[in-house]
């Protein structure tokens, strides 16, 4: 009988097992392909890395430190010398490299590796080009280029992709997956990876039958990524969540007493702007104790940490960016287009809550300096590029908009004990609206129509102040009059006693225009206002002060039903952001029929499917093999070497066939069933087909460790057995 079932001629000598295995390199000398496409799998890796950074630098050192180690450890080897001794000298010439580098960054060298991970995930992205940030992926990178290197005489084609797999996942977790937001890098390392295993992989099976298996498998798993990408953003895991990073505690004078000062000299410029023309935010401030307002204490370096935000943006957003140059405004507040996204000056950090930023020197920092706001400080003829975002929700969403529920926001809710006389002002401040955005509205109006507007009014937040300016009898001190900075505080006090969340916002108008298209800043731009925070709209300016309109909506203050005049269109008053600002309006929240999931669930089935039929189809073909005693274990041997690409002479006998398996996998169990298979096909006596199915486990287990690890997962489903003649 055949090894396919046919007689077998029993007077062929069998062939040499060698002759039927393709030449493979001398141990230790891998062909020149190897360790090309080692180099280039390490490439696309390093590039994944790079993605951190800014620049082209970066990715050219990380590219350098992922092919030099790998050539200089081959050419080692190759000149005669032990690779490990090689890899040894190469460590160490990567460790000289990077002890210069550290050098250069005027840090030392055990500290530059030692605290090489909190510094990566403390400094904000993109990383810039320096010296103590590229060392220790620059390390990183050598090291997995010479174990790759050490690896390469292996038959086995998997230490470049494990090697390339691990930058990949390095510049994943810098990156909390944005720098490949579309996977093309984790693709092009897949289809990489796949076709060195095609072409290179040292095996019997033809190149043709490898293309046949592998394709399929490298277009289902481009689809797969390039699904994934397409899929809705969850929460990612962030590294930086398991790193504190550096907190500035800030003690400085909140900015609100300098309005007065600022207003008194309104033609002083403060500081000159390019960019459009918006509101600059300078200080936000959310607490108050009856006395005064108080500033953040607590910042980061923007980007160091997510933001730890109690109250998320709205759906609509504004982005704006602003070149801005300071000249006398004094103190360490920088003013920004609003919540900063990114700060050129590397010396900034930033409130979490707020988005105050501040100018972190070391005299602004030393309580002990006595640095007043108003003075010439640090932040003297500074110039910086800055991009904030702003909420600017749409007047139709105002309309009917919420608040959070108390306890959600009662910092921005909390009060001291009101004057008797003031709370009962405050209680009949709102009386008659009916939802968040009227009560708002009509305490808008309230305080815009109880006082007048002063830059020589009396200064102060103090609850006696406040009383005396909202009910003082008009002539008595500070009564009915005063600066924005009453004006704001009474909004607030009056809107947290009605139930809004609110804060007060210390800043400046845009700005006078000039003739070279930028703005200047004076004193008399100076104010305050108050936000108010609505459920997904965010924080919501208003004006309560007269004569400002800066943030006036001409709305009527009457809540139609929603479908009252539906057809009638509402046009904001509001200032429309210049040509020079850039209006991103936020997705919604993907809702809950959202199409990706359901096409994922999809993909998801179809796969199951299909790997539910090939497991059915496997197990029918080995019963019926079964069913047919020692015949069937022999065609279940022959099905083994068809998987693992070993295609023996067809006018071999089933004798030869199993010496030479036996042989080359060092077993002895291939010869029983072929014996077992033979008698039964011509022998006139029953044969016992359980011992020849007992020795089928065991050479099919052994078949099976001889391919490669990365085909074994495929065995059980593997469709190929079914084109077997």
């Amino acid at each position: 009988m055949g090894h396919g079932g046919r007689a077998m001629s029993t007077t062929t000598a069998p062939r040499p097992v060698e002759e039927t295995v393709t030449p493979t390199p001398a141990p230790g000398r891998p062909s020149v392909t190897t360790p090309i496409w080692s180099a280039a799998l390490l490439v696309i890796g390093s590039l994944s890395l790079a993605t951190a950074w800014s620049g082209l630098w970066p990715a050219l050192a990380l590219c350098a430190a992922a092919v030099v180690p790998l050539v200089l450890v081959r050419l080692v080897v190759r000149a005669g010398i032990s690779p490990w001794a090689g890899a040894t000298a190469v460590v160490l010439l990567l460790l000289l490299v990077a002890y210069v580098l550290a050098a250069r960054a005027e840090t030392s060298f055990v500290d530059t590796v030692r605290d090489a991970v909190p510094r990566l995930l403390t400094t904000p992205r993109p990383y810039p080009v320096r010296a103590d940030l590229l060392v220790a992926p620059m390390v990183l990178t050598g090291l997995v280029s010479v174990l790759v290197a050490l690896r390469l005489p292996s038959p086995h084609r998997v230490a470049p992709v494990l090697g390339a797999s691990v930058l990949y996942v390095a510049g994943a977790l810098l990156t909390v997956g944005e720098g490949d937001r579309w996977g093309l890098v984790a693709a092009l390392l897949l289809v990489a990876s796949v076709l060195g295993w095609i072409l290179l992989d040292q095996h019997r099976e033809p190149t043709s039958h490898r293309i046949a298996v592998a394709a399929p498998l490298a277009v289902a798993g481009v689809g797969i990524v390039a699904a994934a990408s397409l899929l809705p953003s969850t929460s990612p895991f962030q590294p930086r969540d398991v790193v504190d990073p550096p907190v500035v505690t800030v003690v400085a004078s909140s900015p609100m007493p300098q309005l007065g000062a600022w207003q008194a000299r309104p033609d002083d410029a403060l500081l000159e702007v390019s960019g459009p023309a918006v509101p600059l935010r300078l200080v936000t401030l959310d607490g108050y104790d009856g006395t005064h307002w108080t500033a953040p204490t607590s910042y980061a370096p923007l980007g160091s940490r997510d933001a730890d935000v109690s109250l998320p943006p709205g759906r609509r957003t504004r982005t704006s960016t602003l070149r801005v140059h300071l000249t006398s405004l004094g103190g360490s507040w920088l003013p920004t287009p609003g919540w900063p996204t990114a700060i050129s000056e590397e010396r900034a950090v930033v409130d979490d809550e707020t988005g105050t930023a501040f100018l972190a020197t070391a005299d602004a920092l030393d309580p002990a300096s006595g640095l007043d706001p108003g003075g010439a400080g640090p932040t003297a003829d500074l110039t910086y590029d800055v991009t904030g975002r702003v909420d600017e929700p749409s007047p139709d969403d105002l309309r009917t908009a919420a608040v959070p529920a108390p306890d959600e926001v009662s910092r921005y809710l909390a009060l001291p004990n009101l004057p008797v006389e003031l709370a009962r002002f405050a209680d009949q401040a709102a009386a008659g609206a009916v939802t968040p955005f009227e009560r708002a509205r009509s305490i808008e109006q309230l305080v815009r129509e109880r006082a007048k507007l002063s830059a020589k009014a009396i200064s102060g937040s103090q609850l006696w102040r406040i009383t005396s300016f909202l009910l003082g009898e008009k002539g008595d001190p500070g009564a009915r009059i005063g600066t924005s900075e009453q004006f704001a505080t009474s909004f607030a006090l009056l809107a947290r006693y009605n139930g809004l969340p609110t804060r007060v916002v210390v800043g400046f108008r845009a700005g006078e225009q000039q003739a070279d298209g930028s703005r200047v800043v004076h004193g008399s731009d100076a104010f305050a206002w108050p936000e108010v925070y609505f459920e997904e709209l965010g924080w919501v300016p208003f004006s309560p002060a007269p004569d400002d309109d800066t943030f006036r909506r001409d709305l009527p203050q009457e809540t139609r039903a929603p479908d009252d005049d539906a057809d009638e269109e509402l046009t904001p008053t509001e200032p429309t952001p210049s040509a020079d600002a850039s209006t991103e309006e936020a997705a919604p929240p993907e809702a809950p029929g959202s199409v990706w999931p359901l096409v994922a669930a999809g993909v998801a089935g179809v796969v199951a499917l299909l790997a539910l039929v090939l497991a059915a189809a496997r197990a029918l073909r080995r019963h019926g093999h079964r069913r047919r005693g020692a015949p069937g274990a022999w065609a279940e041997v022959l099905d083994a070497l068809h998987l693992a690409g070993d295609r023996p002479p067809r006018h071999w006998s089933a004798s030869q066939v199993a010496a030479a398996l036996d042989e080359r996998l060092a077993i002895t169990s291939a010869a029983p069933i072929a014996d077992h298979a033979e008698r039964a096909a011509f022998s006139p006596d029953p044969v016992d087909g359980a011992a020849a199915w007992d020795d089928e486990r065991s050479v099919r287990t052994a078949v099976r460790r001889s391919v490669p690890v990365w085909r074994r997962w495929w065995w059980s489903l593997d469709p190929r057995v079914f084109a077997r003649r």
